[in-house]
């Protein structure tokens, strides 16, 4: 049976996985200052005008002013607009990312010649340890270790990341 600790390691190395590869897909967002992953922005947009539009029904459904409006929906499109007026989020870069979640401990990997192999970034420190490699993310906690491959596209903007970070430094 696993512990609270391996659960809790197991969910937070998932967390960045998911988000690492929503970022390098185009598909991470800041919604109200929270990562969201969407798929389908314009679906997204329009589940958010329902929402906007039901609440508006809640409260105004019966009130509206028959010599002004032909019908309710009328009215409604002129007091909270269309889906097309739905702000779409920020999107996050994988970078952004980065910058955003990470401790900025950098390690990189190179050879004799200073050329680039690899690299590292802390996100957590002190319980748990969590790295996030040019391959995978690693999380170490106690005893317990979770590491958690990345899909081949989030792995090449990874190394792309470590790649710029390292010709800043050098």
């Amino acid at each position: 049976m696993a512990s609270n600790i391996d659960e809790e390691l197991h969910a937070q190395v998932k967390g960045i996985v998911d988000n690492l590869e929503a970022a390098a897909s185009g598909n991470l967002y800041d919604v109200d200052g929270e990562y969201k992953i969407i798929d389908d922005i314009d679906e997204w947009k329009a589940e958010q005008y329902r929402k906007k539009a039901d609440e508006f029904i809640e409260t105004h459904d019966g009130t509206w002013d028959a010599d002004l409006y032909d019908s309710f929906d009328e009215y409604m499109e002129d007091e909270i607009g269309t889906v097309d007026d739905v702000d779409e989020p920020d999107e996050v870069s994988l970078g952004e990312y980065i910058d955003k979640e990470s401790l900025g401990d950098v390690r990189f990997e190179v050879d004799s010649s200073k050329d680039l192999h690899g690299g590292k970034v802390l996100f957590c420190y002190g319980g748990p340890n969590i790295w996030v490699a040019d391959d995978e993310v690693r999380g170490y906690w106690g005893s317990s270790t979770v590491e958690m491959s990345l899909d081949s596209d989030t792995r090449s903007e990874l190394y792309s990341w470590f790649e710029e970070m390292w010709d800043s430094v050098r």
